[in-house]
């Protein structure tokens, strides 16, 4: 089973967004997928009960129980857990960094929330995990944004994905359902930029090839 963990520092990145519409891409791709909730708060639980599906599996979890849950999953044969975790470099975060294959770090291009990101390089820099920041609700068209943005990553020591998730209204009329946009809006630009993201993290843990990807995800939609 492999094991992704969702980071930041800061709150109101899309975190959890990414985490929930991550997760439906990869259970429609054929993985038995897990997501984890580390956050008190609970909006993926809280998604989750709107959404009414046995899959992907959604449950709160404390950083202490995270061990055994991640044990278990994998003992009832799940492929993938996302863990989501609360909104700061706090012992939650460290615990899910510690855990994970691979750690995500949802930003927002803009210079506030940027300037929480060195904390959180701090962090993934003491669990030894390989990390990449994740563009999250970009403007559309901001490409000089998304170019400056990138510098003042590098300044901090960490990579980029190179998938950049746009802002998109898809995400807010899907969450209220509790629906990805891969489900909502399976032909959309925000579903697109998911898959794509999905494609790269699969790559990163070296679980499959695009092309297998594709094959997969055109059964699930049908």
């Amino acid at each position: 089973m492999k094991k992704i963990a969702l980071i930041a520092q800061k709150g109101g990145v899309g975190k959890t967004t990414v985490a929930v519409n991550l997760a439906v891409s990869m259970q429609a791709s054929g993985f038995k997928t897990t997501l984890f909730d580390l956050d008190p708060q609970e909006s993926a639980v809280i998604w989750a009960d709107r959404r009414q599906n046995e899959f992907p599996h959604v449950e709160f979890l404390t950083e202490r129980r995270l061990p055994d849950g991640l044990s278990a999953a994998a003992g009832r044969g799940f492929s993938i857990a996302i863990i989501d975790t609360p909104p700061a470099a706090g012992p939650q975060a460290l615990t899910a960094a510690q855990s994970a294959d691979l750690v995500l770090i949802p930003c927002r291009p803009s210079l506030v929330d940027l300037d929480a990101i060195r904390r959180t390089a701090q962090l993934i820099k003491s669990a030894g995990v390989p990390a990449f920041v994740v563009f999250n609700a970009a403007p559309p068209s901001a490409t000089t944004l998304v170019e400056d943005a990138k510098a003042i990553v590098d300044e901090a020591g960490l990579a980029v994905a190179p998938t950049v998730l746009r802002e998109r209204s898809a995400y807010r009329a899907a969450w209220p359902l509790g629906r990805a946009v891969v489900e909502n809006e399976p032909y959309g630009k925000a579903a697109q930029e998911i898959s794509e993201l999905q494609d790269w993290v699969c790559a990163q843990l070296k679980m499959c090839t695009p092309d297998t990807l594709k094959a997969k995800r055109k059964v699930a939609h049908g």
